[in-house]
């Protein structure tokens, strides 16, 4: 994991999936200063650590089986790692990657977690509040799954394939894939109008 400093570990989450255990560590980066019992200090004194200024963050993710064997070993890297709370009956473990270097930049990571732990798919540049709601809300959180009126469930992203490479800005598409037990599957790319965008129904 780059750093360019010292790198410490400021917190660790377990959250038990299935027969699993998926780990998030959350990183510091310090240049001068230290974490000592999850305090920052500064010159030996107390000090705030204030992000992007004398600290900086990252995430990084890890999964056991029930017999303390690794199975994935590292998810993520980024500014930030999360399970997504999706909705009842959504087949996969999904995390949210995010960087942070473009107001945003995130990825979903699908898992299946039965009967082995296996990565499924990544879904890039999800539908962001802000793009969903027509520049009304967060670029930082994502508009995230819904169902369709044939209980389907559905994600909107957008992307650049297919279209002219160098030109810029570039130009983004929408298109809305479906999640099902069996995997992930395109239902096609549409123009994207964030002014008149609206989810599959």
């Amino acid at each position: 994991m780059r750093c360019g400093g010292d790198l410490w570990t400021v917190q660790i989450s377990v959250t038990p999936i299935d027969n699993h255990q998926v780990i998030i560590t959350k990183h510091a980066c310090t240049k001068g200063g230290e974490f000592i019992d999850g305090q920052f200090y500064e010159d030996g004194k107390p000090s705030k650590a204030r992000e992007d200024y004398n600290v900086g963050y990252s995430f990084s993710g890890q999964v056991i089986d029930g017999n303390n064997h690794i199975v994935e070993d590292f998810i993520g890297g980024g500014d930030e790692l999360s399970i997504v709370d999706a909705p009842e009956g959504f087949p996969f473990l999904t995390f949210l990657s995010s960087f942070y270097a473009a107001n945003y930049s995130h990825t979903y990571l699908l898992y299946s977690t039965f009967p082995t732990f296996k990565k499924i798919a990544e879904i890039r540049d999800p539908l962001n509040m802000w793009q969903a709601n027509n520049k009304k809300g967060s670029e930082r959180i994502i508009d995230g799954y819904y169902i369709n009126s044939n209980g389907s469930f559905l994600i909107d992203r957008l992307t650049t394939e297919h279209n002219e490479a160098g030109v810029w800005p570039p130009k983004y598409d929408l298109e809305t894939i479906k999640i099902d037990e069996s995997g992930v599957i395109s239902l096609g790319i549409r123009d994207f109008d964030i002014e008149n965008y609206k989810r599959l129904e």
